[in-house]
This record gives structure tokens, sequence and C-alpha cells, in this order.
């Protein structure tokens, strides 16, 4: 009976002190973009046997599980084009350098040097090709809509700050025909830019480059405001059929990962904001959405809980104390 009150006492000064943990956690959480509160259920496990087959609830209890709060969080704004925040169901969908996928709905980020949107680990935001629908990184770039072999020479434009006709013909095996018939339409179309170089036309890519001022529409789509307003890819974005399944990360609690339980076989539906059939949302620019963690809550948790330590404790003495009480009764006689 002894061992199974301070048993008891023990798991619950243990779970009263993770209770507070998470509480102090949501209390930060409540400060970082898109970040999700954490809630603790607390199950009381432990029984005391009166005899002739009967039990009772003892004392003591445990956290039998955590659950994250998906729901919406109020969007604030705050001028910044990179910040981004969703309406609605669906994640942000990042890349790590091994190709690992992984989600969010934190969405303060910015372009790098190489002018791919990144977050703050480096983790490339991920968006959809308007002509082949396939994920690749978002760029500051508009999306071209051109022939294989333009395609091919943009590529090879994008990798040269400029080459020559007789260059490209070379590096690709193109006739010259084929070339300038290829640079003519790229022309029109304002996807490369011509200028003269010790007498010899050279051609540079003019789809986007670092620096260029853009933002994004309501539907995810990047608009190069530099290059004449014109679009670029899409923000692809994920949703799951139970996100409480998404496991942490080693990139911090607002970025997840999939598991089976998250979506069969780990693969959520993924899709452009707007998509009604998939409630993926909207995209709301120069905004970020807020914690779902309540200060004012996890404060008043805190105390209570910090309240329920202290008493525990209390009891823990004085139980402590009746026992040596026992022990030296026993001794005595």
């Amino acid at each position: 009976m002894a061992g199974s009150g301070m048993n008891g006492i023990r798991d619950a000064l243990k779970a009263t002190q993770q209770i507070i943990g998470i509480e102090a956690s949501n209390l930060v959480r409540s400060q970082i973009p898109g970040a999700q509160e954490v809630r603790a259920t607390l199950s009381n496990n432990n029984t005391v046997q009166l005899g002739n087959g009967k039990q009772a609830g003892a004392a003591g209890g445990s956290i039998s599980a955590t659950t994250l709060a998906f729901n919406q969080g109020s969007i604030r704004p705050t001028g910044f084009t990179t910040d981004l925040a969703i309406n609605g169901s669906g994640f942000f969908i990042l890349q790590a350098s091994n190709q690992q996928l992984y989600y969010t709905r934190r969405g303060d980020f910015h372009f790098d040097a190489s002018g791919q949107l990144v977050n703050n680990d480096g983790l490339k935001v991920m968006s959809l090709n308007p002509s082949t629908g396939k994920l690749e990184p978002m760029t500051v770039e508009v999306s071209p809509t051109t022939t294989e072999n333009g395609g091919r020479i943009l590529d090879l434009l994008r990798e040269n700050d400029s080459l020559s006709a007789a260059e490209i013909e070379t590096a690709l095996g193109l006739p010259p025909a084929t070339v300038n018939a290829e640079i003519g339409i790229l022309q029109a179309s304002e996807y490369i830019v011509t200028f003269n170089q010790a007498g010899v036309t050279r051609y540079a890519s003019n789809l986007g480059k670092v620096g260029d001022q853009v933002d994004f529409d309501r539907d995810g789509f990047l608009v190069n405001q530099t290059r004449g307003l014109r679009k670029g890819n899409q923000l692809a974005l994920a949703v799951f059929p139970n996100p409480q399944g998404l496991a942490p990360t080693q990139f911090g609690g607002e970025v997840y990962k999939t598991t089976d339980a998250a979506a069969p076989g780990g693969v959520p539906d993924i899709g452009g904001p707007g998509d009604i059939g998939l409630d993926l949302g909207s995209i709301q620019s120069q905004a970020l959405e807020s914690s779902t963690s309540d200060v004012p809550n996890s404060l008043t948790a805190m105390g209570i809980w910090q309240r329920n330590f202290t008493a525990t404790t209390a009891a823990l003495k004085t139980f402590l104390a009746a026992w040596d009480d026992l022990v030296n009764t026993f001794r005595a006689a």
C-alpha cells in the first residue's frame, strides 16, 4: 500500500511537471508564426486493491496523449512580400537538400542568393510548374511558354551570363537556322534580352533574377513586377486527412514530416491554392498566420498546475512523515 501511494504521488509529480513544461512551450510557441498549440491529455492508470476482487482509483496519473491545435490562426499583415499565410487547411511544402519533403504552416520566407524561395533553415519552398504540373523550387523567375528547343536555350542562358548565337549552336548542337528562329520567338516574348559586345550580338535570360520586386496573388502565383507583372510558378500546398499524424522533425516544432497515420501511404493530396476540391485554401501575401497558442489560457493553466505541483509535493512530505512515524512506532514496540 505504501509503495502504491509513493508511486502514485511520484507519477502525479512527473505528469504535473510535464504539463507545466508543455504550457511553458506553448507560451514560446505563441510568438512563432504558424506554430500549433500542444494539448496534453492526463489519465489515471493507477488502481488500489480493496480486497474481495474490488479496486479503486489511486493517486497518480500520466500523460496519455498530446494533440496539436491545427485550427486556423489569425492572419496579421506584415508588409513583407515573401511573408505568406494560408487561409485554409493546406500546408506549404518544403524540400531539403536530400530531396526529402516537409510540411509547414509557417510562412516567413525569403529569397536566397540564387533566387530560390526558402525558409529560415534554407529548405526550399516548392511550387507547381504550370506547364508540367510537377513540383519544383519556387524562384523569382517568370514561367515561360516555349518549344523544347526554346526551353533548352533558356536553360543554357540561365547557366551563363550571356551567349552569342554561335555559342548556343555549339553548346546545344543545333543548326543556325533553328537557333535564330528560336531566338526570334524568345525575343518577341521578352524571355531574353539582346545587347552588343565588341561587335557581337549576345543574349541573356530575362526571366528574373535576385532583386526583382515580386508578390503573390491569392491563388499562390508569383507575380514578378519587375518583369512587367508576369506570372511565375504557383505555390504548391498539401492537405492531410489526419494532420495529427504528422511527426516532428529536426527543423523545429513548425516543420513536420508525413507518416502513414497522416495520410494513406504517407502521401498527401497536393495542389494549388484555390483548389476547391482539395480545400487547400487561399494565399494572403505580406501577412503571417499567428500561432494557435493562447497566451492567457497557457498562463492560467501554468498557474493551476504549479499550485497542483506544490500541493502534491506537500502531500508527499506529509506521506513520508506519516510513514516515518509508523515505522518508528513498530520499532519502539
